[in-house]
């Protein structure tokens, strides 16, 4: 018998506006804590709302009223589950950015990419990945829920640390499998100029080996009925993780939390993971990992 659900984050937020993606990230944390709790977001853009603001019957007016009718609906549908709510005016990305925490998880969700990658790049969720002081879930709208198992990405690396600490909890507390996976490749002066020495690629594949059973360990040793397997894949380590999530429940990938401008941007795995999004995503930056505690 699974264990009872509790929670990696003490808050779940997720991001509203009736579209489908949203609806997606609604129903998905509600599985994730079907008798916990849930604050639900809708930012309506400042442009839209600019555009009649001196208009009694204004855009948004018309929206704020509309989500508090939304809410209302979806506490009547889930009574298990305390949900509170919050209209906001202004950017998406800044104000949940601002909600996010350490111990907080926002839920957005999005749609699969279709067409130029370039502008899916610049998707809600890629962006605010990027940009959050806390982990952050991705949701397909196509989400299928007889997916199973926790796949987690990890490297030694302090980013691949936190996602660990996030999926072996969520992993743990959810009864599900957790998959570690750790991707090497040999050096890049090497590829296309000489041919690699084969006893220095064993001695380079057991490094990463042991990378990937210390990790193994402290996931282990931190959820000691967890069931973990690892995965050590010569490749690179983006298509290692897409191949792995296929009919995964959830994904999880650490971010490095850099600062500036690159802030605003994700890392080459975690980006390529959202950009060809398949299932359920979390992403974790290294600044932020959670504490397990209360789901709420």
């Amino acid at each position: 018998m699974a264990p009872a659900p509790r929670a990696t984050s003490a808050t779940t937020i997720v991001a509203w506006d009736a579209s489908g993606p949203a609806r997606a990230a609604l129903a998905w944390a509600l599985r994730r804590n079907p008798n916990g709790a849930l604050h639900l977001v809708h930012v309506l853009d400042r442009s839209q709302a600019d555009a009649e603001y001196f208009v009694a019957d204004s855009t948004a007016t018309r929206a704020e009223l509309s989500f508090r009718e939304e809410a209302d609906r979806i506490r009547r549908e889930n009574p298990t589950v305390t949900i509170t709510s919050e209209f906001l005016i202004g950017d998406p990305i800044t104000h949940l950015r601002h909600l996010s925490g350490p111990n907080t998880l926002v839920v957005v969700g999005t749609h699969t990419r279709e067409g130029s990658p370039v502008r899916y790049e610049w998707s809600v969720g890629a962006r605010l990945a990027g940009a959050a002081n806390g982990p952050i879930a991705i949701i397909p709208e196509d989400t299928s829920p007889r997916a199973t198992g926790v796949v987690v990405g990890v490297d030694g690396s302090a980013a691949s640390a936190a996602a660990l600490a996030f999926a072996a909890a969520e992993a743990d507390c959810t009864g599900m499998k957790l998959r570690a996976i750790h991707a090497w490749q040999e050096p890049l002066v090497w590829r296309d100029t000489a041919t690699p020495d084969p006893a220095f690629l064993h001695s380079l594949e057991q490094v990463h080996q042991q990378t990937l059973q210390n990790s193994v360990r402290t996931a282990t040793g931190a959820y000691p009925q967890l069931a973990v397997t690892s995965t050590l894949v010569r490749g690179a380590p983006q298509w290692a993780l897409l191949d792995a999530a296929r009919g995964a429940a959830l994904v999880v990938v650490g971010n490095h939390g850099l600062y500036g401008i690159r802030r605003m941007l994700l890392g080459l795995v975690s980006h390529s993971i959202v950009l060809n999004i398949q299932s359920p995503t979390v992403i974790v930056n290294a600044r932020s990992d959670a504490d397990p505690g209360q789901r709420n």
